[in-house]
């Protein structure tokens, strides 16, 4: 019985990592820059600016990589989805009712973090870079604020 508490208390992402996740998701006004912040994900160091899921949404539906019919409505679908979230924060921030499938799109549990400008490093090779990326909480096994330093 101990074995499975600690096995499931691992398996729960950091509190205070999802706390602050969450209070960066209830934003309504765009982050520009993000807030730095370094995450060690399945041994690679994981750098980026941390950002609201809906905004993460809305950038990720106005990238213009692909150009098939698949991307063109995942696209749409997350801009829909990141609109739902935003505009019910703004609501909720001037004290309006927000419908139900609004207030469920602001108070489902944090379960993913939101990283613009980023960087993976690898023991094995350079780091690579992406815009975007948006990785599940409970595979971040550390982390720390700001951007790594260069040992030079």
């Amino acid at each position: 019985m101990v074995s499975d508490l600690r096995a499931n208390d691992w398996a729960e992402p950091d509190s205070v990592l999802g706390t602050y996740v969450a209070q960066m998701d209830r934003l309504s006004a765009p982050v520009k820059p993000g807030v730095p912040l370094s995450l060690t994900v399945h041994g690679l160091l994981v750098s980026g600016e941390l950002i609201p899921q809906w905004q993460w949404f809305s950038e990720v539906s106005e990238l213009n990589d692909h150009e098939d019919a698949f991307y063109t409505g995942m696209a749409e679908h997350m801009k829909e989805q990141s609109d739902l979230a935003h505009d019910a924060i703004k609501l909720r921030d001037s004290g309006h009712e927000v419908t139900q499938r609004q207030h469920n799109a602001v108070t489902a549990p944090t379960k993913y973090i939101h990283l613009r400008n980023t960087r993976i490093y690898s023991p094995d090779s350079e780091p690579g870079e992406v815009r975007l990326w948006r990785g599940r909480l409970c595979d971040v096994s550390g982390w720390t604020p700001g951007a790594p330093v260069s040992a030079g």
